[in-house]
């Protein structure tokens, strides 16, 4: 490659790592933290700042050991910089998603050639889960660059003697920092893909008889060790027992939290999370079929591609709890064998079926069309505050519709366009319209507004009852304050104490008139907030609960 065209595809790779970095980053500290994840999240990192304590995860005081070290040292270093916000908490996993993109362009060049490493690219940055996934101040982000980089690595440095010492170390290295953002998951499925892999090329022993156990094992427990050594020495291996039992031993064998499905869950959900390139997957795979019986040996690439992709779904498939974040990773593969496809069928030596591109095409104005008569229809009915949301069904149905005219007229790259421009336009919808219209129904946002108004550096305590959700500890609590799930009303008096004299309550509002009937006549009540909750789809109100004694002081 000469030196200028090397300098051009660096130049079109940037761009497209700024287009990623602007399309996520649109409008995402706009909108306060979603339930459960991000808020669950956020007052864990704001306790151990509080504490000085960036080694042991605690939520609302207790031991929480739900996920590793690493969102919460990506989330202090946002927070250090744009403040304890929705910015600040989100901009690490904006920026996450944005070096996917980069990375899967510059990767991928080597693999597949320049033009299908910077579509990759494209497909990851436009795809429908990615405006979703990389706009949440979650783990997820980490997980999905690190496994990338380290299958991608592995590949690279397997094909490619010149790259083998390097690529091992990258893998390993990044196996290392996907363990610390989400645990054991993050080397045993990339390990357990290239062991099968390597199996299916009967070529198994060269794991370690080119010395890759003995380079990458001590670099890979160099950079997991000290933080899983330090939280247990700390915590009395009480985080580490937690964390391997609760959540990973018990959240693949039972359901938790409701999260289940059957086992082809997944199936409909990557359909959902890839639009609008899902069309193209028909036809991706039916090319790979074809070369069946030669690709292991004369496309390797692509065997790696649908090894790792076929493993992590299979693998979660199989498990009790299901989320579709779950299998996010098997998802630069999946684009990268798409954008092959692509790319194969742009300069014409694989066109794809004029018939299968139609059918495409009428499949996502198919779904268009659903959107645009569910929202229009299903979700007034079901959450009647939001209203119509019938406009979401449009930017498919309208990029289906262009694409569909430049197909008949055989232009494959307006079809890709279009399709592409679709997608920013639904962003543009959901994070301009939507979005904003749902905020409006977290009511803790409001409440944490109201309590830090009426009390100002005063001190108070916050309960709830029969109903909780962590967003209201986290904007309605202070520091370290814990929230008081009561079980009981005759727990409020503690409660109260508790917040020398005041405390915040948030309840359904249809309980409200049988709390008043049990509080102790010592206590003064003012209701100072009702509204619509999105999550419970019930009307939740905040209450001032107050003694006598605490309100004569004031007055005096």
């Amino acid at each position: 490659m000469s030196e200028q065209r090397r300098g051009t595809f660096v130049f079109q790779a940037l761009l497209l790592f700024l287009f990623a970095f602007w399309l996520f980053a649109f409008h995402t500290g706009d909108a306060s933290l979603w339930d459960v994840d991000e808020p669950n999240n956020a007052q864990a990192l704001k306790e151990m700042m509080v504490h000085h304590n960036l080694v042991v995860p605690t939520f609302n005081e207790a031991l929480r050991p739900d996920k590793p070290i690493l969102n919460y040292w990506l989330m202090w270093t946002g927070v250090r910089l744009l403040g304890m916000n929705s910015w600040g908490l989100r901009i690490g996993s904006v920026a996450m998603g944005a070096l996917l993109v980069l990375y899967l362009a510059l990767a991928l060049r080597h693999l597949y050639g320049d033009q299908t490493a910077l579509l990759a690219g494209l497909l990851t940055a436009t795809a429908l889960h990615s405006q979703i996934i990389f706009r949440a101040a979650v783990p997820d982000p980490l997980l999905i660059l690190f496994v990338a980089i380290a299958l991608i690595s592995y590949l690279r440095g397997y094909l490619y003697p010149e790259e083998e010492r390097r690529g091992v170390l990258i893998t390993y290295g990044a196996m290392g920092l996907a363990t610390l953002a989400k645990g054991p998951i993050g080397f045993l499925l990339p390990g357990l893909i290239i062991v099968i892999f390597l199996l299916l090329r009967r070529d198994l022993p060269s794991l370690w008889r080119k010395g890759h156990l003995t380079w990458g094992i001590p670099l890979f427990l160099v950079i997991t060790l000290p933080w899983y050594l330090a939280v247990g020495i700390e915590t009395h291996w009480a985080w580490d027992w937690l964390f391997i039992e609760q959540q990973n031993v018990d959240r693949y064998t039972t359901a938790m939290q409701g999260h289940r499905g059957p086992v082809y869950y997944y199936l409909v959900t990557i359909a959902l999370a890839l639009l609008p390139w899902t069309i193209f997957l028909p036809q991706t795979f039916t090319e790979l079929w074809r070369r069946q019986g030669a690709l292991l040996q004369k496309t390797p690439t692509d065997a790696f591609m649908l090894v790792w992709a076929i493993t992590w779904v299979a693998f979660f498939s199989l498990g009790a709890t299901k989320l579709p974040n779950y299998v996010w990773e098997a998802y630069p593969a999946l684009f990268g064998l798409i954008a092959a496809r692509l790319y194969a069928a742009l300069n014409q030596t694989q066109p794809l079926s004029r018939r299968g591109v139609f059918v495409s095409l009428g499949a996502l104005l198919l779904v268009g069309v659903t959107l645009m008569v569910l929202g229009a229809w299903l979700v007034p009915e079901q959450i009647p505050p939001l209203g119509d949301v019938a406009y979401l069904g449009f930017p498919y149905i309208a990029a289906a519709l262009l694409a569909l005219l430049f197909a008949w007229r055989g232009l494959l790259l307006p079809v890709i366009s279009s399709l592409g421009a679709g997608a920013v336009a639904l962003t543009a919808c959901l994070v301009l319209l939507t979005v904003p219209a749902l905020d409006a129904l977290k009511p803790s946002v409001t409440m944490g507004r109201i309590i830090r108004a009426s009390e100002g550096t005063q001190p108070y305590a916050i309960a709830t009852w029969r109903w909780f959700e962590p967003s209201f500890l986290f904007y309605g609590g202070r520091g370290t304050m814990q929230v008081h799930q009561l079980k009981t009303l005759q727990e409020l008096q503690r409660v109260v104490a508790d917040g020398q004299g005041t405390v915040y309550l948030a309840l359904p509002v249809q309980d409200i008139s049988a709390v008043r009937a049990q509080l102790s006549k010592t206590l003064r009540v003012r209701e100072l907030y009702s509204g619509y909750e999105l999550y419970s789809q019930k009307y939740i109100a905040l209450l001032r609960i107050r003694t006598s004694s605490h309100l004569e002081s004031n007055a005096s």
